[in-house]
Order: structure tokens, then sequence, then C-alpha cells
């Protein structure tokens, strides 16, 4: 018996609350807020600042403030310059985490598979 509470009590003691999921899925929403500014900001600045102040919701006082942020918004983000080389740094972005994935994956192959007998795997 004394073994089920010990094993019941590490398994509580694994499982996230909540609050700490929560928080977990807010740091990740505010990251690729971050990453989707940051390639805003390889292509256009003042786009990249409109965005950061859409994500933090500054887009004004009153209604007549809100609907020129949004008006300039739509307007920035819709130009069509901008569309492409955000795509582009998009997939820059993309292709370099494939990258490394790849070269993760070569270098810590063995901890995840275990040894191999010959020495013609690395190369497939």
């Amino acid at each position: 018996m004394k073994y089920y509470v010990l094993i019941a009590v590490v398994m509580l003691a694994g499982c996230a609350t909540p609050q700490q999921r929560a928080a977990y899925e807010m740091q990740q929403h505010q990251q690729a807020q971050a990453l989707q500014v940051a390639l805003a900001g390889q292509c256009d600045a003042p786009t990249a600042d409109l965005m950061r102040r859409q994500f933090a919701g500054d887009t004004g006082q009153n209604e007549q403030e809100k609907q020129a942020f949004r008006l300039a918004y739509l307007d920035k983000v819709g130009d069509p310059m901008f569309r492409s080389c955000y795509r582009m740094a998009w997939e820059s972005y993309t292709a370099q985490q494939r990258l490394e994935d790849l070269r993760r994956r070569d270098y810590y192959d063995d901890w995840w598979y275990g040894p191999r007998p010959w020495g013609w795997w690395r190369r497939w």
C-alpha cells in the first residue's frame, strides 16, 4: 500500500496546475508574437512597430484613434512588398530551424536510438 501512495504522489507532483499551464501557454503566445514582430522588423520597422502596438493592445484612446490605427495597420500589413518580404523572412526562419533540427538529430541520434553496429547508417 505504501508503494501505491508513493507512486500516486510522484505522478501528481509531475502534473502541472491549471495556472502553470495558462502561464506556459501565455509565454508561448508571447514568444510567437515576438517572433512575428522580429520577422516584420527585418522587412519594415514602422510596420513592426504597428504590429507590436496591435499585440500590446495599444491601438488608441478613443474610437477615432482606434479607427486610424486600424486603417494604418491594414495599409501597412496589406502592402504586397511587405507581404512578400515577410513570407521570405518566414521561409528563411523555418528553413533555418529545419537545418538546426537536422544537425541536432545527427548529433544526438545515438542518444535516441542507441548505437548502431554498422557504419553506413549515418549517411542515410
